[in-house]
């Protein structure tokens, strides 16, 4: 049984088709591979993210644990911004790279498709060990809808559709808003070096987030993207994107 992503029901309305990735039932593509890779180099490219892992750390001991996972410690993690990290030499059976994000005390972790449950025994492991009782470590993927908008002109076009301000973040910088009573997460980047905006908001307001989206893709040139174009631009930039044993090819 493959995991839903909470923006399907948009994907079907744009023509995507679909298959599996690490278990999610996800866009391929919608039809037209070399438009979703133009987009991306020249104008503006939209993915679901719902594949990637979302953890949460905070509390007073937050530090302390991100101190003994991360190679380097919490040294360049400042608040508002996130980094590339990875893993000590004692959790080196997870491949490729985490992003890393700081706001306030809380530490969020952004993790490559297929990592996610390795992160977090990991993470839960070493608190353990090392006697980290004021600490709290969430699971947040499902519970959390993302969306990438990435490309040279996403940031303009994000900030031109979006009711708030987007341009504001800076390069590497990650925001929290608020609008009509809901929390989202603001990141400012992308997993393969290019620039680009990324929406975190609970799933329960997903379909919003991604009508947004299919209202003005064409009027604002904003073209939807499947995994497979993802897969290849984070190739091409050399991030550690692990092949999953488990994928399969189901088409529809």
């Amino acid at each position: 049984m493959y995991k839903s992503s909470p923006f399907e029901a948009v994907h079907r309305v744009l023509g995507a088709n679909f298959a599996e990735y690490y278990g999610w039932l996800l866009p391929a593509d919608y039809g037209d591979r070399s438009a979703e890779a133009r987009a991306l180099k020249e104008g503006c490219a939209v993915f679901d993210l719902s594949s990637f892992g979302k953890i949460t750390i905070k509390g007073a001991h937050s530090e302390a644990l991100m101190d003994k996972l991360l190679v380097g410690g919490t040294e360049k993690c400042c608040d508002g911004k996130w980094i590339w990290a990875a893993f000590g030499a004692e959790q080196a059976d997870v491949g490729g790279m985490l992003r890393v994000g700081k706001l306030g005390e809380e530490y969020s972790l952004f993790i490559l498709p297929g990592q996610r449950e390795t992160v977090l025994t990991l993470a839960g492991a070493s608190a353990e060990e090392a006697g980290l009782g004021d600490i709290k470590i969430a699971d947040i993927t499902e519970k959390k809808a993302m969306l990438g908008v990435y490309g040279p002109e996403a940031v303009r076009i994000a900030d031109s559709i979006l009711p708030f301000d987007v341009a504001g973040i800076g390069a590497g910088g990650v925001g929290k808003i608020a609008l009509f009573m809901i929390s989202a997460t603001i990141i400012r980047g992308s997993w393969f070096g290019a620039d680009g905006v990324e929406l975190l908001c609970p799933v329960s307001v997903a379909a919003l987030a991604a009508g947004v989206v299919a209202k003005y893709h064409e009027r604002a040139n904003i073209t939807p993207a499947g995994m497979d174009c993802l897969e290849v631009a984070i190739a091409a930039g050399r991030v550690n994107y692990a092949t999953s044993p488990n994928r399969g090819q189901i088409r529809e």
